[in-house]
């Protein structure tokens, strides 16, 4: 999906339920919110569109994934309410509670996958126990798309995705590179192994331009960057930054804000990426 190019735009890594780090970065860039919870539109902002780059689900709090999910759906209505300036990328784990809470038949259920489900999609058990949230996040799934393209120019273009996939798949709608845009390899099934020797596309397909791939999917301590290719993923809910890159024309510019202790924090043991 092409993005209109006059707008500035704010990407927001990996929420997983850090809904009070979202509310302070998106103030940070110039938004106020209401008593109502929704995001006020001014002079000074109405260029701003937001784009969340996949995973604002599963590893908080139940009581912070339904702040989360209640304040994306407010807003997205509310800001696209007159022209689109709210955007959802989709991540693993909307897609993985999507296929859970519809009964997904090509979900093979096993002690594991049971297992699996519990530890590392907590929403589920929410969604299924509170039918207003379930009906939300089917209504935020529906609006998800894969990938996002903004050009600047001929010199100049980002592309976003959740999950860092090979060039060969970027853009495209068929169902592979679907797949391949909303998740990697799997870290979890190979825990030994460097990130630049699991997925070693990343820096051997790496420029040095700017037409840049931009997203999320493997958190990090911080912000990671080899030549155009940039991880925005910093681990907010382990309990690290919530960060953002900023779009404006043919520039770059990255913002964070930190945890703020609102809910326990999860353990991460870090594989980082472009560690050469």
């Amino acid at each position: 999906m092409l993005l209109p190019s006059e707008n500035e735009y704010i990407i927001i890594g990996d929420v997983h339920g850090c809904i009070d780090e979202l509310k302070s970065l998106l103030q940070k860039q110039g938004f106020s919110i209401n008593p109502q919870g929704l995001l006020q539109i001014t002079p000074e902002n109405e260029h701003k569109s937001i784009i969340l780059l996949g995973d604002f689900v599963d590893k908080g709090s139940h009581e912070k994934i339904k702040e989360t999910i209640e304040f994306i759906h407010k807003n997205y209505q509310h800001l696209n309410n007159q022209r689109k300036r709210f955007y959802l990328i989709e991540g693993n784990h909307e897609d993985m509670v999507y296929r859970y809470i519809t009964n997904d038949p090509t979900l093979v259920i096993t002690p594991k996958s049971l297992a699996n489900k519990e530890k590392y999609y907590n929403t589920v058990a929410l969604l299924e126990e509170t039918p207003h949230l379930h009906k939300l996040f089917l209504e935020l799934y529906e609006v998800t798309d894969v990938w996002y393209k903004y050009v600047h120019d001929e010199n100049f273009s980002v592309t976003f995705t959740h999950a860092p996939s090979e060039e060969k798949y970027l853009s495209k709608n068929t169902t592979e590179a679907r797949k391949k845009m909303i998740k990697c390899v799997s870290r979890s099934k190979n825990p030994l192994m460097p990130l630049d020797e699991l997925i070693p596309y990343i820096h051997q397909e790496a420029k040095e331009n700017e037409h840049y791939h931009i997203f999320g999917h493997l958190s990090q301590e911080n912000i990671r960057q080899y030549k155009n290719k940039i991880c925005i993923d910093t681990s907010a809910i382990y309990g690290a930054d919530l960060s953002c890159v900023i779009v404006k024309g043919n520039q770059l510019s990255f913002d964070s804000v930190p945890f703020e202790n609102k809910q326990k924090k999860g353990s991460q043991s870090y594989n980082k990426l472009f560690d050469f």
